[in-house]
Parts: C-alpha cells; sequence; structure tokens
C-alpha cells in the first residue's frame, strides 16, 4: 500500500534522528572492550550477542570492520533493516529458528567476507532472554566466538513489552559492558551445543545484571 511505503522511507529517517538528538546527551563508556578487541587485533570478526531488550543503542557502540545484523522477514524488520543501514550496519534478512537456512548462510557469508555479525538470540519475538539454538550453529560454523554485551543507563523507561524494551533517558549516563567469549567447535556435538547455549545464557544474563547494578548505590562515579 502507499501508505506503507511512506511510513518505511519517513519512520526509518525519523529514527535516525531522534537517536542522533538522543546521544548527543549521554555519555557513556565501555567495560572489557579487551574481549572483541583481541580478535579485532587479529584481523576476525566477532559476534555480539545481546537482548532484544538492548537493542536500541547498540548501533552506537565502537567497532572494528563492518557489522552484519540478523534481521527478521516480517513487516516490523523492514522498519529495523532500514532504519539500521542509516546508522551503517548491513542485515541479513531472516529468521534461525523459523526455516532460516538462508539467514545461517547469509551470516555466515558476511563473516567470512570480514565482517562482524550482532544477532539478538531471544528475537524477535521471544521467549526473553532464552538463547536460540541459531546463535551457536552460526558460531560452529563460522569458528567465530560469541561475545555477549549489554548495557545499562543511570536514567531509563522500561516499556511493559514482551522484551521489557530499555529506553535510556535524555542527560543520562550510559556503560557497555562485554562478557567472556564463548566458542564453539566445529565438530561440537548436540549435547556440547547445548552446554554452550546454556553457558551463552548464563553469561548474557550475568552482563546484563552487572550493567543494570552499574549506577546503583554510586557504582558507576568513577566514570565520565
Amino acid at each position: 500500500m502507499f501508505a506503507d511505503r511512506i511510513l518505511l522511507h519517513i519512520v526509518p529517517r525519523l529514527y535516525w534522528i531522534v537517536l542522533r538528538a538522543l546521544t548527543l546527551t549521554i555519555r557513556w563508556q565501555t567495560l572489557r572492550s579487551e574481549y572483541p578487541q583481541f580478535f579485532w587485533d587479529q584481523g576476525k570478526g566477532v559476534i555480539a550477542a545481546f537482548w532484544h531488550q538492548r537493542l536500541l543503542m547498540m548501533p552506537f557502540h565502537p567497532h572494528v570492520g563492518r557489522v552484519g545484523m540478523l534481521v527478521s522477514q516480517h513487516r516490523d524488520g523492514e522498519f529495523i533493516a532500514r532504519a539500521v543501514k542509516l546508522f551503517g550496519i548491513d542485515s541479513v534478512r531472516g529468521s534461525t529458528t523459523h526455516g532460516g537456512l538462508s539467514a545461517l548462510r547469509g551470516m555466515v557469508r558476511f563473516y567470512q567476507e570480514g565482517g562482524n555479525l550482532a544477532i539478538t538470540p531471544d528475537g524477535p519475538l521471544g521467549p526473553r532472554h532464552v538463547v536460540q539454538a541459531g546463535v551457536l550453529e552460526i558460531a560452529r560454523l563460522t569458528g567465530a566466538p560469541v561475545i555477549p554485551v549489554s548495557y545499562g543507563a543511570s536514567r531509563k523507561k522500561v516499556f511493559a513489552s514482551w522484551d521489557h524494551f530499555i529506553l535510556p533517558l535524555p542527560f543520562c549516563r550510559v556503560v557497555y559492558i562485554w562478557g567472556e567469549p564463548v566458542l564453539v567447535p566445529r565438530n561440537a556435538t548436540r549435547g556440547e551445543l547445548e552446554e554452550k547455549r546454556r553457558l551463552l545464557e548464563e553469561r548474557l544474563k550475568a552482563t546484563c545484571a552487572e550493567a543494570d547494578r552499574f549506577f546503583q548505590k554510586g557504582a558507576g562515579a568513577s566514570g565520565p
């Protein structure tokens, strides 16, 4: 429909403008960036894994090289794909859990061409904070490390959506925190993949909990 085409043209640009304006008011810092930097220094890409609720501010985190994000094929995914493109992030369309063979191939190809990958392993529809198997399969096929990453904000709005989406408020402080990488052997068995899935889930939850605690009781007082 014509109205849909207009919305697809306007909404992503409004998203970009509003987020750009928001980030001008925010101060941020990063903890444990040595985890991804170790691989970047070797000329290797990484798979950054973060919960769907922390998606909003991820395009602003510094990185080395190109980034490809897995974006679902449903209607909302088209808005996301166009919006992240304005931030210089490429999209691979599809789902790793619903007929996602093309998505897997696309992500593997993007990584092999020298890119980093960004995945919300509980998206796009949940269940919240449960890692789906697709990210481990991509890691197995590429040999790329899966590194959990999260952010916390000193002031934020938490929406009553399925993912409890987080919106940092203007003039707040934001901290990005990287977790310990998860490595998946290419010859991993189903049992080993499940162990890695649970490990990634645990490390993502721990990284988010640390980010949420960071500004409590003056914990972030030494930040910028």
